[in-house]
Order: structure tokens, then sequence, then C-alpha cells
């Protein structure tokens, strides 16, 4: 029976062989490191927005940035400021100021909405209790900035970002932000509004009279609610009848 054979052993590499690979090495790295200074410092790019990245299929699902969205149907905003998601927000992150009354606007209407992505961990809680399709995730995850400033999203911006989310969902087919968050908005357009508010009128028409007719019903004599009308004339004729018998 043969002894199986013995590993060849391996040749120890040189001191010079060492000193060159290390130097090969640094160069490449510093190469990498180079190029990326250059883009970033005199071409103002990002470095880790890339073809290959920017390419890649985001899951539909996916806790992107969050955005802002507009009913399709209406063309307004979907936001009521119930502050919902101001108050469930771990992080403190959104801040919102809104009015009690605009005109064609379901709710109130916010006037300031701000998210401050320094602070924001991408959670979804104020996306899962927002009672109308208003917020969403989106797939934009190329946040960046060189300021904490740049990564405070107003109003607008969030506007922007849940708009260019919605116009990707309908291109590829699956719908609006009503059919993808099965939430329905509570926004009207204008002449569904104006007949709501032509309703609402005439209701507080109806009230009103109901309520002058009670008035009027409370402020008659006791004896005209009974049935007995008693005019001036009668009462002063009463009088003299009993100044007579006495």
């Amino acid at each position: 029976m043969t002894a199986p054979p013995k590993p060849p052993i391996p040749v120890k590499p040189s001191y010079w062989h060492d000193l060159w690979d290390a130097i090969v090495t640094i160069l490449k790295g510093m190469t990498v490191t180079i190029k990326n200074f250059g883009r970033v410092v005199f071409l103002r790019q990002a470095t880790t927005i890339t073809k290959k990245w920017g390419s890649r299929q985001i899951a539909l699902r996916y806790r992107g940035t969050i955005g802002l969205t507009i009913d399709r149907r209406t063309g307004k905003e979907n936001c009521i400021g119930c502050l919902a998601c101001e108050r469930i927000c771990p992080d403190h992150c959104i801040h919102i100021e809104t009015i009690d009354d605009k005109p064609g606007h379901k709710g109130k209407y916010p006037v300031v909405f701000i998210i401050d992505n320094n602070l924001c961990s991408l959670c979804g809680l104020c996306v899962e209790v927002c009672p109308v399709p208003a917020l969403i995730h989106t797939e934009i995850w190329q946040v960046g900035g060189y300021s904490h400033k740049d990564l405070v999203f107003d109003k607008q911006r969030l506007l922007e970002i849940g708009e260019w989310q919605q116009e990707k969902w309908i291109r590829i087919g699956l719908g609006t932000v009503d059919q993808i968050t099965g939430k329905k908005s509570m926004q009207m357009t204008d002449e569904e509004w104006r007949a709501e508010e032509e309703k609402k009128r005439a209701a507080a028409a109806a009230r009103a009279q109901r309520a002058a007719a009670a008035r009027q019903q409370t402020a008659r004599p006791a004896t005209e609610r009974h049935g007995k009308t008693t005019t001036p004339a009668t009462k002063q004729e009463e009088l003299e009848q009993k100044e007579a018998a006495t």
C-alpha cells in the first residue's frame, strides 16, 4: 500500500514581491478614491447613484422615502390634516400646520408639512395610521445632501416625490394610490363640493325654520296653545263685565 502524496510546500514570496503587491493595491485604492473625489467635488454627483443600482427593480413594499399624494380624480391633496402621523411618529420628525377650512378641500388643509429625513427611521407608522392615501413609501432610496437642511423636505418636495411614485404605478399598470393602498380618498370634485354645500345650506335653513317655529309656539299664550283663542277686545269686555258685576 503506497502512502498518499504529500501536498506541495508553498513557496514563500520574497520581500520585493510583497512590496510590489502592496504598491499595486495602494494604487488601485487611490484610483477609486481620486475618481470619486473628482465626481463629488467637481461634477457634484453622488457616488452611490450608479446605473447598475439605479436600474434595479425595487419591490412594491419597499420602504423608501415618504411622499405626499394627490387624488387623481379631483386633483386635490389627499391629506385632511388629522395630525395622526405627527402624533404617532416615534422620531418626532413630522411637523404639520393646518387651517380649519379651505373652499373645495375636505377636512383641514395642511399649509405646512415637513418631514426631517435626518431623523426619520422609515418605520412606516405614519403611512399605516393615515386614514386616507395621503402618505406612501416610494422607491426613492438615493436621498443625500451636502448639509442637514438638504434632507428636510417641505410640502412641495413631498408632493413631487409622491406624484412621481404614483405616475410610475399608473404607468406599469398597478393603478392609482387608492388601489395600491386600499384606502379611499375623501376629496371631492368642485361640482360634488358645491352640491354638498347646497345640501348643508338647505339643511341649515330647515333647522333654522324649525327652531323659529318652536320659539313661536312657546311664545303663544297658554290658552291659545290649548285651542282657546282670546283676543284683546274679548279680554276688555270680560274686565268690564266683572266691574259691572261688582
